[in-house]
């Protein structure tokens, strides 16, 4: 499997309720895109401000509201991270993708029961994490991080203050 060095600031969308923003538990247990359900801790992280800002709109997608029909005490916060030099898998590239086996036209079309296999094959071989074109904001970059001591919790906002505030 193809790596990709990353490092740097990172962000977290996580539920007002959560205690801790970088407890990879929930994911362990319900399962996401880079792993499956009753796996393993994994964190997932945007790239940058405006991909988190999609993630959170993308959960609403379908709904019969949106993210501002909300009751702003329960609008998501953002925890920043600063994330640790590190080797994830590449999923970004087209090299990396096709290394994978994936098309590089990755994600369209590719479901999770495409992509949980393979996460299970990084995680197993030990890598970082899976370093991925985000499915919710072309030219978005996302972080499945497998390495849950790589992520430095930083500072934890409030919805305005992040999704309304950051540029």
């Amino acid at each position: 499997m193809r790596t990709i060095p990353r490092t740097g600031r990172y962000y977290r969308v996580c539920d007002p309720s959560w205690t801790d923003c970088c407890d990879g538990q929930y994911a362990a247990k319900f399962g996401g895109r880079w792993n499956p359900p009753e796996s393993f801790p994994t964190l997932y992280l945007n790239r940058n401000v405006d991909t988190a800002r999609a993630n959170a709109r993308r959960i609403y997608e379908g709904e019969a509201f949106s993210l501002f029909d909300l009751n702003p005490v329960m609008r998501p916060h953002l925890q920043i991270i600063d994330l640790a030099p590190c080797e994830p898998v590449d999923a970004i590239t087209d090299e990396g993708l096709r290394d994978l086996g994936l098309p590089t036209t990755y994600p369209d079309g590719v479901g999770w029961d495409v992509c949980q296999p393979i996460g299970k094959r990084g995680r197993d071989s030990g890598v970082a994490g899976i370093a991925a074109r985000s499915a919710a904001l072309s030219g978005g970059e996302e972080l499945a991080l497998y390495s849950l001591d790589n992520a430095r919790k930083r500072q934890r906002l409030l919805f305005d203050d992040w999704y309304l505030g950051l540029r």
